[in-house]
């Protein structure tokens, strides 16, 4: 079997290494002329690091990913800690069997695409046209070269041409909040090793801010602010570089801790944030769907990057386990990957707004039970509201699916 993979970000990359470990041929395009990754952090918990375990990769994304040991959540504006979690890699590994790791994105997928052998990525490719019939599916690409499979899998992200050539338009549906993300190197900082791995969060009326780390050498800062309007904005829907001071203007009330990390970043990145609605199809014959092309998810739980990992997974058993009818074998990817992957956009667009309330009394009341959870918990993760996320085995779940 071969399978064409259009995009190349990080759900493209992990498809290519699961379905080669399964033995299926793959050619790889990518419209950009080489990595696409941009912006901060990507986080994998245990639901994704065990899908690296079981590649033969997890020693590899260890090498550039950094623990969380320890998150603090705290008042904006006094910087005093509501509650505390110990979230490290080894909490994780002894409760879940598999690390909690925070990458880089470029540098992630750097290193993921060493594993793949030469000739295989082509860069610079933008397909312009799928076609498909019984014996096959062609992607056709802007410099006339035509690829030839007997799937194609459209991982090229929220605003993906596979899904518009083959399912329609789907609009990106702006969530009214945007982020300003910005990073610093670890040489500008003059005690980086204190800080290790040490995460913080502010949540504030309309605001949230996040530090943590984007990989072993880099610190990452996030700013999201809600209700928003493109039209402020003269670069609209598109990210743009903006100043540190304008930054600062938004939290020129907070505590000074926040402000400065945020001050320590030589720029920052304005990112409006959009998911898609939840769709009822990711499969069309031999065409499926895969990470944002499939489910765009906003990043307030952190599962964006690692429900598209769950689905190359997922892609790769179903392909393997249908191997004489491809057509059959993403209907079956489409019916186990679809319930899960829409709860968890649905889930992330309700934390959201639960992370930058604006009322006092809810405030009080979330950051009570913040703070009542974190003296409860003995071991995060097993009693954590995130559990069924945490815990789940992408490769055990489809096995009982397929046994069922």
């Amino acid at each position: 079997m071969k399978a064409i993979i259009i995009g190349g970000g990080i759900g493209g990359i992990i498809s290519a290494l699961t379905l080669r470990h399964h033995g299926i041929e793959v050619e790889l395009y990518e419209r950009a002329e080489g990595n696409p990754e941009i912006g901060s952090a990507v986080q994998f918990t245990a639901n994704v690091t065990n899908i690296f375990k079981r590649l033969g990769l997890l020693d590899v994304v260890k090498t550039c990913g950094s623990p969380v040991e320890v998150r603090n959540m705290r008042e904006w504006n006094t910087g005093n800690i509501i509650s505390t979690n110990r979230l490290g890699d080894t909490i994780a590994e002894r409760e879940l069997g598999s690390p909690y790791l925070v990458f880089g994105r470029s540098e992630l997928l750097d290193e993921l695409a060493r594993y793949i052998p030469a000739g295989i990525c082509n860069y610079g490719m933008k397909c312009v046209n799928v076609e498909q019939d019984e014996t096959g599916v062609r992607a056709t690409f802007d410099d006339g070269h035509v690829a030839i499979g007997d799937v194609l899998i459209g991982a090229d992200g929220i605003r993906s041409t596979v899904r518009r050539l083959v399912f329609g338009m789907v609009e990106p549906v702006f969530s009214g909040k945007v982020a300003y993300r910005g990073l610093i190197p670890r040489e500008k900082v003059a005690d980086f090793e204190s800080h290790k791995w040490i995460a913080n969060a502010w949540p504030a009326p309309g605001q949230f801010m996040l530090q943590n780390f984007a990989g072993r050498n880099t610190i990452n800062l996030s700013l999201y602010r809600n209700n928003q309007r493109l039209e402020d904005f003269n670069t609209g829907t598109a990210t743009a570089v903006v100043p540190t001071e304008e930054v600062l203007e938004f939290v020129k009330d907070w505590e000074p801790s926040a402000r400065e990390w945020l001050a320590q970043s030589a720029d920052f990145l304005r990112w409006p944030l959009f998911d898609i609605e939840p769709l009822k199809e990711w499969s069309k014959g031999r065409v499926a769907l895969l990470g944002d092309a499939a489910h765009a998810t906003l990043p307030f739980i952190g599962q964006g990057a690692g429900q598209g990992a769950e689905d190359a997974s997922a892609l790769g058993d179903a392909l393997a386990h249908l191997s004489d009818d491809p057509v059959a074998a993403l209907k079956l990817y489409e019916a186990f990957r679809l319930p899960r992957a829409t709860r968890v956009q649905l889930e992330s667009r309700a934390r959201s707004n639960y992370m930058m309330l604006k009322d006092p009394f809810a405030i009080n009341q979330r950051n009570l039970q913040w703070r009542e959870a974190s003296k409860a918990i003995t071991g995060y993760f097993g009693n954590s509201v995130d559990h069924w996320i945490l815990s789940y085995d992408v490769e055990s779940a489809f096995k009982e699916q397929i046994a069922a």
